[in-house]
């Protein structure tokens, strides 16, 4: 893994987190620092999961949240906006799409094939992974992105 792959990696977000910040029809000029956002904290999550550190994901995830969530308030602050306005479309591009695909899929198959003893098994165990990572991914995402602004406040 190398920095084009990295930079890639950043360039794909910003243009999801454009994309996804378009949605909630912020004023034009701001759509930029939203792709901002959203290449740093999905690069630093695809850095710290795909580099040598082995980061698992659900941390990669808090800690890229809690980048994310400095860099919104300090543009909100500059720019004179809701830091939600940044960070939200930021976090979108990070939502774990593979797990809860994985989830859903494990549901189906699971109530298909829930009498037959050997495969209902697999499918229930890949429910509950798939399932935990998912709701773990996102839960440290938001609680990531909460966390400077909960400092904030206590100043």
């Amino acid at each position: 893994m190398g920095i084009t792959y990295i930079l890639q990696d950043g360039l794909f977000a910003c243009l999801a987190a454009i994309g996804f910040g378009s949605i909630s029809n912020p004023p034009r000029r701001l759509l930029p620092w939203c792709g901002i956002v959203g290449a740093i904290g999905h690069a630093t999550r695809t850095f710290l999961v795909q580099s040598e550190l082995h980061v698992h994901i659900i941390i990669a995830g808090f800690i890229a949240g809690v980048i994310i969530g400095f860099l919104s308030q300090m543009l909100a602050h500059r720019k004179h906006c809701p830091s939600e306005l940044f960070s939200f479309p930021a976090l979108l591009p990070m939502i774990p799409g593979m797990y809860a695909y994985g989830t859903v899929q494990a549901l189906i198959s699971y109530l298909q094939q829930h009498e037959d003893p050997i495969t209902a098994p697999r499918y229930l165990d890949l429910l509950i992974y798939n399932g935990t990572m998912t709701l773990l991914i996102i839960l440290m995402l938001v609680v990531g992105v909460t966390v400077p602004k909960t400092l904030r406040l206590s100043r």
